[in-house]
């Protein structure tokens, strides 16, 4: 299975498993289905059936969700639209973070070439051939498409264990950023899976971790990287 490395702004490195054109089309059937759904769904709901061309509303209802569906959920949902989720692909930036706007707009308008006026032809070639499995928009915007495990509990039981009594072990958690969370995230995630594996990832992001924060103390690395993310979900106002 091809897997592209990426070096984080952390240096960090990780290691993600492309998604491959098979899983991409899928998505895509996915999201063609929801599509189709809701266009359905409205146009009877707005009882436009028979003069459908005829209305602005039409227009606003019906073809303008459709037409920025991909990138609102891109946007709003961590690189994935509800074909994707069902996939467990997402889209990631080359650099390591999450993509920002700008990548997502650059990707959404590219899908005219990609898949519209080619009816697809252009992105199959192109992933196909790329070395980082790249549609053009991907290529522009820097970003790729890769699978992800369904997320672990981790997550959730940080957020629940951060209970309003909570006394955050290391206030400067709250230095980090939403970006620096998510990395620490994604690297427990990967380290829970695979603790052999993964062991090194994890001993570089708790040594990064601890520099960054100005921590000199030792301490077990899951336990401390678990507790970081605590404390900044209380420090910020996150936890439940």
């Amino acid at each position: 299975m091809q897997t592209i490395k990426i070096q984080t702004t952390q240096n960090i490195e990780l290691e993600y498993e492309l998604a491959g054109i098979g899983d991409r089309i899928i998505a895509y059937l996915v999201d063609a289905s929801v599509y189709i759904a809701y266009f359905f769904t409205v146009s009877m709901l707005l009882g436009v059936a028979r003069q459908f061309g005829n209305d602005v509303v039409v227009f606003f209802f019906l073809l303008l969700p459709i037409m920025f569906y991909q990138l609102l959920c891109e946007v709003f949902l961590n690189g994935q639209s509800l074909g994707k989720k069902v996939k467990n692909i997402r889209v990631i930036s080359l650099n390591g973070n999450q993509p920002n706007l700008a990548q997502y707009l650059i990707r959404w308008m590219f899908r005219l070439v990609d898949l519209t006026m080619s009816s697809g032809v252009v992105a199959v070639l192109t992933v196909a051939l790329s070395e980082r499995a790249q549609r053009v928009g991907d290529m522009l915007a820097g970003t790729t498409v890769v699978r992800t495990k369904a997320s672990t509990r981790f997550n959730e039981t940080i957020y629940s264990e951060a209970s309003l009594d909570y006394i955050p072990q290391f206030e400067v958690a709250g230095n980090l950023s939403e970006m620096d969370i998510s990395l620490l995230r994604e690297v427990i995630n990967r380290y829970q899976s695979d603790p052999t594996g993964q062991a090194q990832v994890l001993q570089k992001a708790y040594i990064k971790t601890k520099s960054v924060l100005m921590v000199y103390e030792d301490y077990d690395p899951l336990y401390f990287l678990e507790t970081v993310i605590k404390d900044f979900n209380m420090i910020t106002g996150k936890a439940e």
